[in-house]
């Protein structure tokens, strides 16, 4: 028989095994549907209306700052005061979380009504565009408060361990979104009856949560309640958490808006964006992923002050995720005029140096991951948050100038000044500073993988289109990817264990 600490190691392996699992599935699922709704959507609807609707998702998406940090605070103590076992505490919260979310939402729905009725001087888009933005942009008010309902539920759940389920759930939603595709061609349905029943399936996310949460005991009411000062330390916590995650958000979420005021036609720069956006948040979504793997074993190390543990974690895994990185991004760097191609027609093959610009800065970005997992790990973030708003406040003004300069370009670029801004700080201060780790060895944990991968790249860039005639047809650029890509791919493996950078022992183990 098991002992009680084998089957409590059991149960902790099963969550992690389940809840990495099924977020991958929910999160490859995710990039898959937009990858093919995208074209879908463009072709159908055309440019212009695929445009307003990216603007209207855009205005929506940003207002999601009105979270306050709450995503990350409630979970904390959420899961805190279960372990403890004060679940009248935690239904007392949850109630007046109920309470908070409501009042958010009417925030947003008054938002969203005022830009509805009086925001068409703000977007550089016609008269008959900006009516079927407002029509949008009331649909989503109509369902805010659903949206902002489910949240409280969604965190009760995940600090319940119950992440699974939600991710069950989404991946549910998911295949939804896809049917409701295949349903746009069947039925003709218009712009309007797609995108209100899109963020009717989006709002319908409460409803198992709801359920989930009465079965597990969670909450006694689904009614708001109104216990302040038990919901003070909450609150307060995740105001620390907002001040961060502003700045993020506003560089990355702004960057369509902008596009939509400041340009000449808002709408067909919105709709380049959105193209081009699919590769690189798919790349992103796929690294994200480490982020929860590597929190519990950061603090785990940091709790026991092993100095040399933290090092031995920061040079592998930055060194790893560098190697993943780069993986995923060459791939769509070497074959970005192909993969426009056969994604969104030939006319869009001119987007490929933007696409190849924002999928570097994701290869430089995410090899950070392991070195943010300890700066959060430590909670030493003030010297972040300065220098994120900075960043943050000169890639918006770099948008702005930019914008009639290089369309859909000046999102790009401004984006990935502010990467290496924010990178820069991790080099100069954080990983001398705060991680007692060598700069130039943590440099060329990323540069070594990395000079191999670009070399490589160079000499299948010179290489022809091997011959193959396209002829207007998009599969035989699918060809030229896949031979591209394995051309490179398996001399970079190969280098990486000539090199001895990668040790096909050490992967085994792992």
């Amino acid at each position: 028989m098991q002992s009680k600490t084998e089957t409590i190691k059991n149960v902790k392996g099963n969550y992690y095994v389940s809840s990495f699992s099924w977020s991958m599935f929910q999160n490859i699922l995710s990039a898959i549907i937009g990858f093919i709704s995208t074209p879908l959507l463009l072709k159908y609807y055309g440019k212009t209306s695929f445009g307003i609707l990216s603007i209207a998702t855009a205005c929506n998406g940003y207002m999601y700052l009105l979270d306050l940090g709450m995503n990350t605070g409630a979970v904390k103590f959420f899961s805190k005061w279960q372990t403890e076992g004060k679940m009248d505490l935690l239904k007392r919260v949850a109630g007046t979380n109920i309470a908070f979310y409501g009042f958010i939402s009417l925030i947003n729905i008054i938002g969203l009504v005022i830009l509805a009725l009086c925001g068409e001087h703000l977007f550089s888009v016609t008269h008959e565009n900006f009516l079927l933005l407002r029509k949008c942009l009331l649909i989503l008010a109509i369902f805010n408060l659903f949206s902002w309902y489910s949240s409280t539920f969604n965190q009760l759940l995940i600090s319940s361990m119950q992440i699974t389920f939600t991710m069950k759930v989404q991946s549910i939603i998911n295949i939804s979104k896809g049917l409701l595709i295949v349903a746009v061609f069947l039925f003709e349905l218009t712009l309007q009856q797609y995108f209100f029943i899109f963020t009717l399936l989006v709002s319908l996310t409460v409803v198992p949560y709801v359920i989930r949460c009465k079965k597990s005991g969670l909450i006694n009411s689904i009614l708001p309640k109104f216990y302040w000062q038990d919901f003070k330390p909450v609150i307060v916590f995740s105001l620390s958490i907002f001040a961060l995650s502003l700045f993020q958000m506003t560089a990355t979420q702004s960057r369509p808006i902008i596009l939509s005021i400041f340009s000449n036609d808002g709408a067909k720069e919105v709709a380049d964006f959105r193209i081009i956006e699919t590769i690189p948040t798919f790349i992103i979504m796929i690294c994200g992923t480490f982020t929860g793997i590597f929190l519990p074993k950061v603090s785990e190390m940091i709790a026991k002050n092993s100095n040399e543990e933290i090092s031995a974690f920061a040079y592998k895994w930055t060194k790893n995720t560098t190697i993943i990185t780069n993986i995923l991004t060459i791939p769509f760097i070497l074959c970005a005029q192909e993969i426009l191609a056969a994604y969104v027609g030939e006319e869009y093959r001119y987007l490929s140096v933007w696409m190849i610009i924002w999928c570097l800065t994701v290869l430089v970005q995410m090899h950070t991951t392991p070195g943010n997992a300890l700066v959060l790990g430590y909670g030493k973030t003030k010297q972040l948050v300065v220098t994120t708003s900075i960043s943050c406040c000169i890639s918006i003004v770099i948008n702005i100038v930019l914008t009639n300069h290089y369309g859909v370009g000046s999102a790009i670029l401004a984006y990935f000044i502010y990467v290496l801004i924010v990178i820069g700080l991790y080099y100069l201060y954080y990983y001398k500073k705060l991680l007692n780790l060598s700069r130039i060895k943590m440099f060329f944990t990323f540069f070594k993988p990395t000079s191999i991968a670009l070399l490589l790249f160079v000499v299948i860039k010179l290489i022809p289109s091997f011959g193959i005639e396209t002829d207007g047809s998009r599969l035989p650029y699918l060809y030229i990817c896949l031979i591209k890509s394995t051309l490179w791919l398996i001399p970079y493996v190969l280098l990486l264990l000539a090199f001895k950078i990668i040790d096909i022992r050490d992967f085994y183990k792992q």
